[in-house]
C-alpha cells in the first residue's frame, strides 16, 4: 500500500511534468497575444492529458437551438462521446451545442478583480443560452429527459495579482460574482488554486497549498465533473430547425 508521503511525491512529480509546458511560454516572449494564445494551447494539452477521453477540450463558441451564440471561450470542456459538434472553423475552433458543455474557462496571465469579472461575463454568455433535453432510449424503455447540468466556470492564470488570494480583497472579488457570472474554480500557477463549493457568500472557497496548485485544481475539477454526471441528451430536431436543415417536402 502506498503511504501518504509517497502519494504526495507522485502527485508532485506529475505536477512538475504538467507545469513544464505551462510555464515555458512567459519566459520566452513578452508579447501579450502570443503568450495568451500559447497559454490556451498549453492549458488545453494539460487538461487532455489529465481528464478521461470522454471530455473534449477546445477553444470556440457555444450555440443554442434558438440561434444564440456565446462569446468566444478560451477553453471549453464538452461531451466528446455522445453530442455532435455543429461546426469547426478553419483555425480549429469549434461551435459546440449548449447541451454538450461541462465547463468553460478564461485563460489570462494574472488573477485579479478585472479578469475575474471578465471571466464571469464570458461564463454567463454560455450559462444563459437555451438548452434542450430529450428522452434517452435503453433496452427496457426510455429514460425521461434529464435536467441540464450546472455548467462550471473558471479562470486559469500564471500568477496571482493580489498579495494573498486568500486575503479579504481577493475573497470579496470571488464571492462578489454570483448567479450566471459565478466563477467556481480557478488556478494561479505561481500562487494558489481555489474551489468555490457553494453559492452563498458564507461559503468561503477552499484553497490549495502553494506547492500543489495545479494538482489541486485538476483533482477538484475532475471531482466536480464527476459530480454532474453526463450532460442531457440534445434535441437534434431543434437544431435542425434552427439551422434550417429540415426537409420541407413533408409539408
Amino acid at each position: 500500500m502506498m503511504d501518504s508521503s509517497n502519494l504526495r511525491s507522485a502527485f508532485l512529480a506529475k505536477q512538475k511534468h504538467l507545469l513544464a509546458a505551462l510555464e515555458i511560454v512567459p519566459d520566452l516572449t513578452r508579447h501579450g497575444t502570443t503568450i495568451g494564445d500559447d497559454s490556451e494551447a498549453n492549458w488545453a494539452r494539460v487538461l487532455r492529458e489529465f481528464l478521461p477521453a470522454r471530455y473534449g477540450i477546445a477553444k470556440g463558441q457555444v450555440m443554442d437551438s434558438l440561434g444564440s451564440i456565446s462569446d468566444q471561450i478560451d477553453l471549453l470542456i464538452y461531451d466528446g462521446q455522445y453530442t455532435p459538434l455543429l461546426a469547426k472553423t478553419a483555425n480549429g475552433d469549434l461551435f459546440v451545442p449548449a447541451e454538450a458543455v461541462y465547463a468553460v474557462f478564461e485563460v489570462k496571465q494574472e488573477t485579479n478583480k478585472h479578469f475575474l469579472e471578465y471571466a464571469g461575463s464570458k461564463i454567463a454568455s454560455v450559462r444563459e443560452l437555451h438548452r434542450t433535453s430529450v428522452e434517452v432510449p435503453f433496452v427496457a424503455g426510455r429514460y425521461p429527459p434529464k435536467p441540464p447540468i450546472l455548467i462550471l466556470g473558471g479562470l486559469l492564470t500564471t500568477r496571482n495579482g493580489w498579495a494573498d488570494l486568500e486575503g479579504e480583497a481577493a475573497v470579496k472579488a470571488v464571492l462578489g460574482l454570483s448567479g450566471t457570472r459565478q466563477v467556481d474554480i480557478g488556478c494561479a500557477l505561481r500562487g494558489v488554486a481555489f474551489n468555490r463549493k457553494g453559492e452563498s457568500p458564507a461559503d468561503l472557497p477552499e484553497y490549495s497549498e502553494p506547492d500543489m496548485t495545479l494538482m489541486f485544481f485538476l483533482v477538484r475539477l475532475f471531482g466536480r465533473l464527476q459530480g454532474v454526471g453526463t450532460v442531457a441528451a440534445v434535441d437534434v430536431d431543434a437544431y435542425m430547425s434552427a439551422l434550417d436543415l429540415g426537409d420541407e417536402r413533408g409539408g
